[in-house]
């Protein structure tokens, strides 16, 4: 056995190197091919981008938060020192109204992603009313400020960023409404149905007259099965698809190619590429 085995690797030609560099490379590429046309790939496209532009929005979200708190606590606190508490507590009003947007944008795209309209005066004015809330604490500082005359820059921005704010918090449930709908409208291909196991051939015995004398007959061994011949052991194939797939190899008159297999059994393209290879030197 190890003679054998022996002798066969020092009889087989040997590939050049390039060539085989050049066999792996195109396996991989065949590979990523069929991975590429598998439809849960869109899944995983959509999902990394909803992670990344949620992220950002995000980010750009918290940094606008932290300004209007500024005007806001400026508004609130007036000539208040940081010795009373409620100088502190100043602190804590606009991220409790940003915070009460948010959840309600956030349960608005629950709703949107399910095709439910909301059909609410009270979530229109509240969401009305926590923007104007925001943009009226910092505006007035600006507008009269208590040391010095009305800066432009300082209007200007106590003015675009809260409205800012407000539309990215109005983007990011649409943003996750709107991925959740894409990820939803893509359908996976169902499991390929497994081959039924032909059923035999039912066999008509010989009527025998009465009073004849039979002769005992040794029943001749089973013949042995095709998996067992045909070199497909190893590859987790159904005994009823290694038949049908012996059944293709007795019927053509022409080696077996690995689109036949695939037509015969719906095989992934390489699994089909090694029942046909093993079958060729049989042929």
């Amino acid at each position: 056995m190890i003679e054998a085995v022996t002798r066969d690797r020092t009889t087989r030609p040997r590939q050049p190197r390039q060539v085989r560099k050049l066999s792996k490379r195109l396996e991989v590429a065949r590979q990523v091919h069929d991975l590429e046309q598998d439809a849960a790939l869109d899944i995983v496209d959509i999902e990394r981008l909803r992670v990344s532009v949620t992220r950002c929005l995000w980010f750009f979200l918290a940094l606008g938060s932290v300004f209007t708190t500024t005007g806001v606590q400026n508004f609130l606190a007036g000539n208040l020192s940081p010795a009373d508490p409620v100088w502190w507590g100043c602190w804590g009003v606009e991220p409790c109204l940003v915070g009460i947007l948010i959840t309600v944008l956030r349960w608005e795209a629950a709703m949107i992603a399910r095709e439910i309209d909301i059909d609410s005066r009270a979530v229109d004015w509240l969401k009305r009313f926590l923007l104007c809330s925001t943009l009226v604490m910092n505006v007035v500082p600006a507008l009269w400020p208590r040391d010095g005359g009305v800066s432009a820059g300082m209007l200007a921005a106590h003015l675009m960023v809260p409205i800012l704010v407000f539309f990215l918090a109005e983007v990011m449930p649409i943003v996750q409404a709107r991925c959740t709908q894409a990820r939803r409208a893509i359908t996976l291909p169902g499991p390929a149905p497994t081959a039924a196991p032909m059923p035999p051939v039912p066999t008509r015995q010989p009527t025998i007259p009465a009073g004849v004398v039979t002769k005992h007959v040794p029943t001749p061994a089973p013949a042995p099965s095709a998996s067992a011949t045909d070199g497909l052991d190893g590859l987790g194939l159904p005994l009823a698809m290694q038949a049908r797939v012996h059944q293709l190899a007795a019927s053509l008159d022409r080696p077996v190619t690995a689109v036949d297999v695939q037509q015969a059994t719906r095989l992934p393209l390489p699994l089909a590429s090694k029942v046909a290879d093993r079958l060729t030197p049989a042929l």
